[in-house]
């Protein structure tokens, strides 16, 4: 081919890509993702070429590609997910992405920018992929909330007054009255928010990073695209879980009306399912933000300044001043949450301050604890495998922080951009019942290590109930905040104008068994029972 080219082949069913949305049946080129064996038969590593897959006059496959649709899904089947092998295709050399590296017809590679950095820029895509989940998660995680909230304050069950002695009032309760529903559903509106404002935080970061790297104007060190990565990582993996979890949460919480397709929730949860699962599986990503925070704590340990400047502009930056005060330069674990009053308890750097500790508390021991099984005879691989458990929290606990600064910054600056003082104090409320929550929910890590007592376990519960009082009547306002119009909804339950028992009848007036009457299969099944084609003869236990 004029000008050089490029051989693109998949020998192996295992070297076979899997998955991939609209490769299926729609798509008629794909970004392939390779290994580049160049002119001297030196393997480069993971390269992006673009390839044609399909003709775009009748849209045959070129020759050489087998692509097809890889079957039904537990959900989201609409995207028509595909599988893709490729037999020896030629493309241009020119369909090579060479913005950082350039292969010339003579099979010479070069890289355009030799910079520590430039060396991971394959991965940004990757991580810019991360940071829209993120997002999403977000969005769908609200609209779940949207439709379970806006139910749970029409439903209406009980009376306010439970003394038998006294008459109960006349009007029912709403639900959402009942401090159960609340604790169920509250937590999830903030986390909504909460990765809001994270995914665009994080999604801003990438873009600064991506720009830097492209341009040539700045520097961008290795270190902080390690820390984007693990950023990007650890919120993937814990923002989609607790999206699929939550969404679920929110269709348990309907009650039976929950069930029903005109709900909206059963496909919004099954289409939401694959989230966990896809651009890393959430249980394997850990051990990526692990092997980044490590060298972190290396770093600090062995108080090396430069390398230290280094990840200040980036986000696990938090975890330096604790690793070293607490755990390096006392060698004790002798810090302790200062708090000692419902108020305090809930101001927002002392929820930060908690955050911060266990975070480094769990990197500190984790990354000890490997070091100690090394010394004791253990292999790397052992130890390493022995200690995925910890760095699971290690994870969750660097998410959770990153996402509580995260919000609170973001409500800063809404503050100071766009939105009113009444409304920042509201999304604070939200803030802070979602550090709150959390902290109950993983109370243990903050015990375990002393920072916190048996008092402040009393204190938690006590702020939560106050949190959820505070935030009650704000929370249709706070998914009504979202816009969400009811043609995205789709739901029965979630309508803005409240019809909700109207629209669930209407719909069950619309469904094809009730077309005719009797239904159909009376007259077939009548035959089968009734004269006596199949004959009743009695259980087994009446022969008993």
């Amino acid at each position: 081919m004029k000008g050089g080219s490029w051989v693109i082949h998949s020998p192996t069913v295992t070297s076979t890509k899997f998955w991939p949305g609209t490769l299926g049946r729609v798509a008629n080129h794909a970004m392939v993702i390779a290994r580049l064996v160049d002119g001297e038969g030196i393997d480069r590593g993971i390269h992006n070429f673009l390839v044609q897959i399909r003709s775009m006059t009748d849209h045959t496959l070129m020759n050489g590609v087998e692509c097809g649709d890889i079957g039904p899904k537990i959900g989201y089947n609409n995207m028509d997910n595909g599988f893709a092998r490729f037999t020896h295709v030629h493309i241009p050399r020119r369909n090579m992405a060479m913005r950082f590296a350039t292969v010339d017809e003579r099979g010479t590679y070069r890289l355009q920018n030799t910079s520590d950095a430039a060396s991971k820029v394959a991965y940004i895509t990757m991580m810019q992929v991360r940071a829209h989940i993120v997002n999403e998660a977000g969005k769908n995680l609200a609209i779940s909330c949207t439709i379970a909230i806006r139910y749970s304050a029409l439903r209406r069950q009980g009376f306010g007054n439970a003394d038998q002695d006294v008459s109960p009032s006349t009007q029912e309760l709403q639900i959402l009255d009942y401090k159960q529903q609340q604790y169920r559903l509250l937590h999830l509106l903030a986390a909504s928010y909460c990765f809001f404002f994270t995914g665009r935080h994080i999604l801003t970061k990438l873009k600064s990073i991506e720009q830097r790297l492209v341009s040539q104007k700045g520097t961008v060190t290795k270190t902080e695209v390690g820390d984007i990565h693990a950023s990007t990582s650890a919120l993937k993996s814990f923002c989609t879980t607790i999206t699929a979890d939550g969404m679920e949460d929110c269709r348990k919480s309907c009650g039976g009306h929950g069930f029903l397709h005109c709900s909206g929730l059963p496909e919004i949860v099954c289409s939401y399912l694959q989230s966990p699962t896809v651009e890393g599986d959430n249980q394997m990503l850990p051990q990526q933000v692990f092997k980044v925070l490590l060298k972190l704590y290396h770093t600090a340990e062995h108080g090396n300044t430069q390398a230290l400047s280094e990840w200040e502009v980036c986000d696990a930056s938090y975890l330096i001043e604790p690793i070293r005060s607490y755990f390096i330069v006392t060698g004790t674990r002798t810090a302790m949450c200062r708090v000692y009053s419902l108020e305090e308890f809930m101001n927002v750097p002392n929820l930060l301050d908690a955050y911060r500790h266990r975070s480094a508390r769990l990197l500190v021991e984790t990354s000890r604890e490997i070091e100690n099984k090394i010394k004791q005879g253990s292999s790397m691989n052992e130890a390493w495998n022995s200690s995925l458990i910890r760095m699971a929290k290690v994870s969750q606990a660097h998410s959770l922080y990153l996402l509580i600064k995260n919000f609170f910054d973001g409500i800063s600056s809404e503050k100071a951009r766009s939105i009113g003082l009444e409304e920042a104090v509201v999304l604070q409320d939200l803030g802070t019942l979602f550090a709150l929550f959390w902290i109950e929910k993983d109370i243990g890590d903050f015990l375990e290590d002393g920072y916190m007592n048996s008092a402040h376990c009393q204190l938690l519960r006590e702020a939560i109930l106050k949190m959820l009082d505070k935030v009650r009547p704000n929370a249709v306002g706070l998914v009504d905040a979202r816009d969400f119009s009811d043609f995205r909804l789709k739901s029965a339950l979630g309508r803005y104008d409240g019809n909700v028992y109207s629209s669930i009848m209407e719909t069950a007036l619309k469904e094809p068994l009730n077309d005719s009457e009797p239904g159909e299969g009376y007259k077939h099944l009548k035959r089968l029972i009734v004269d006596g084609i199949g004959v009743y003869s009695g259980s087994m236990s009446s022969r008993l």
